[in-house]
């Protein structure tokens, strides 16, 4: 089993769920201190416990979901195997892939040529995964966040098409001479359906997830699953990207890697009694700060 897989059912395994909230900010300008923060939950003061900056240590947890085009695979794989070496130094990187369910390629490593090889190397073929893996690979780096003193994040790659995963999405017309039958004027209502689903599954985790896809669609049904994968990473803190062309593949790849980069992560001290799903808070001054303010608590 690796260590990723073990981390996460280790951690599923505490009876006492944490005190503790890691909190995803980008804030421009000199560095933000614990010092400086203010935080409340619910309305409530929280303590700014630590706060983890860039250029601490970061796990990069990086998910390739690619099955499509293979001119833009193999684009997406040389920048992203280039613009390892753009990431802080204090940075380890472990590749997943997404097909057939969540599979780890490599474990975290600061060995950018080990990772540019297993990246390199990725086979890009079969059914899209992301809406399969995503929680999982959610739930992972969730598990990780929560033991190590560190930064984290989930990055996926992928050219995903709605209508190449095993699940069927398109959301047939029950009765077609029933001007009454809903599924005639919403046929991406089984997308939207999921993609609640996941915001929810993701709202009870606390890295940030962020989605570069290769290959914007502009049918109804794929914009319907491309501004769900914009909903999902907007409510964990992170960023979607999406290329109109093979030449906003490099750029899209380098920017998000930067962002990702630049992140902070706020840890809080939760006040003693919560609702389920909170909302946070935080200040710096006048300084305008960037976070993700919504989380859903496991049952305490």
């Amino acid at each position: 089993m690796r260590r990723l897989i073990w981390i996460l059912t280790s951690a599923a395994a505490l009876a006492a769920p944490p005190s503790l909230l890691r909190v995803p900010m980008s804030a421009s300008g000199a560095p933000v201190t614990a010092r400086e923060l203010k935080a409340s939950v619910d309305g409530a003061a929280a303590r700014v416990a630590a706060v983890r900056a860039p250029g601490d240590d970061l796990i990069l947890m990086l998910a390739l979901d690619l099955t499509g085009d293979l001119t833009l695979a193999d684009l997406a794989r040389s920048a992203l195997a280039e613009s390892l070496s753009t990431l802080p130094a204090r940075t380890w990187i472990s590749v997943l892939r997404a097909q057939d369910g969540l599979q780890v390629l490599l474990d975290p490593t600061q060995d950018r040529t080990r990772a540019a090889e297993t990246i390199r190397a990725y086979p890009a073929s079969g059914k899209a995964g992301l809406l399969d893996t995503v929680a999982a690979a959610a739930r992972v780096a969730d598990a990780v966040l929560t033991r190590a003193n560190v930064r984290v994040a989930v990055l996926y790659v992928t050219d995903s098409n709605v209508y190449n995963y095993r699940e069927d999405f398109t959301n047939p017309v029950i009765n077609s001479s029933d001007s009454r039958d809903l599924s005639r004027y919403f046929p991406e209502g089984l997308v939207q359906d999921k993609i609640s689903k996941l915001e929810t599954a993701l709202a009870a985790t606390q890295p940030p997830l962020f989605i570069v896809h290769l290959d914007y669609r502009s049918d109804r049904l794929n914009e319907a699953y491309q501004s769900g994968l914009m909903k999902l990473t907007a409510s964990t803190g992170g960023s979607a990207a999406f290329c109109r062309s093979a030449t906003d593949i490099d750029s899209s790849i380098a920017r998000t890697l930067e962002t990702i980069g630049a992140l902070y992560s706020v840890t809080l001290e939760l006040p003693q009694r919560t609702g389920r799903m909170i909302q946070v808070q935080l200040e710096a001054g006048d300084r305008p700060l960037n976070y993700r303010n919504r989380y859903l608590l496991e049952k305490r």
